[in-house]
């Protein structure tokens, strides 16, 4: 379960976690679900969202205001991994992270969305017979970083899911990884990578991607620590 910590001067405050679907207020009030008690903070002072593994961050109308890179939001916006969240005078990060300092904000308001989803057929093909010395036509191959399985052949599949959820054909944990953090799609004999919602993102050959991009033999996928290469 994603956990936060609120600090004020280095020192932490309070931490609280979040479920997936659920929204949190954070304020002075009572009926605030984090209670903070400064001056500083109104009594519904910020929101905190987590949907479909993305988070989002409104202000509630605050005095001292909400910021997120520097900028005060008027709007929800989505957070990224990064991102410098300020709450009045306090910061929330994720907790047992450090936080980093971005150049440029990252956050743009956004509305709630449904993430695109590739859905298997109901009936799986099974998987091919091969001979174990034979080289798949088109793999994926972990080449640093924590993954499962190190190896995935590409052959006479058509969808493959990345991310942390335990249905995925390739498994990589973390705080910052989505459940489905991208999928690797086979279209007119052609391989596509499908980037999904999510806080950390998923970069190509050290660029992100945030949109549907075709794959080419000796690409980088990388997400957080994990770098796998297309073969």
């Amino acid at each position: 379960m994603p956990v936060w910590t609120i600090r004020l001067n280095d020192k932490m405050v309070k931490q609280f976690s979040i479920e997936d679907g659920e929204r949190k207020i954070i304020g002075r009030g009572g009926d605030a679900d984090v209670i903070l008690d400064n001056t500083a903070i109104s009594r519904e002072h910020t929101a905190i969202s987590l949907k479909n593994d993305a988070y989002y961050l409104e202000d509630l109308g605050s005095l001292n205001g909400t910021m997120v890179n520097g900028r005060k939001i008027d709007a929800l916006v989505q957070l990224f991994e990064g991102d410098t969240i300020e709450i009045g005078k306090f910061q929330l990060v994720p907790a047992g992270t450090e936080q980093k300092t971005t150049q440029e904000p990252t956050s743009v308001p956004i509305d709630y969305g449904d993430e695109t989803v590739y859905v298997r057929p109901k009936k799986a093909p099974k998987s091919p017979v091969t001979n174990p010395d034979e080289k798949p036509t088109h793999r994926l191959l972990v080449v640093q970083g924590e993954a499962s399985p190190r190896e995935l052949s590409l052959d006479r599949r058509n969808s493959i899911k990345i991310g942390k959820d335990p249905s995925s054909d390739l498994l990589i944990s973390g705080f910052f990884v989505a459940r489905a953090q991208c999928y690797v799609i086979k279209r007119d004999k052609h391989y596509y990578i499908v980037p999904q919602r999510s806080w950390t993102g998923t970069r190509l050959n050290g660029f992100k991607v945030k949109r549907e991009h075709l794959l080419r033999k000796g690409d980088l996928i990388e997400i957080q620590k994990v770098q796998i290469l297309f073969e």
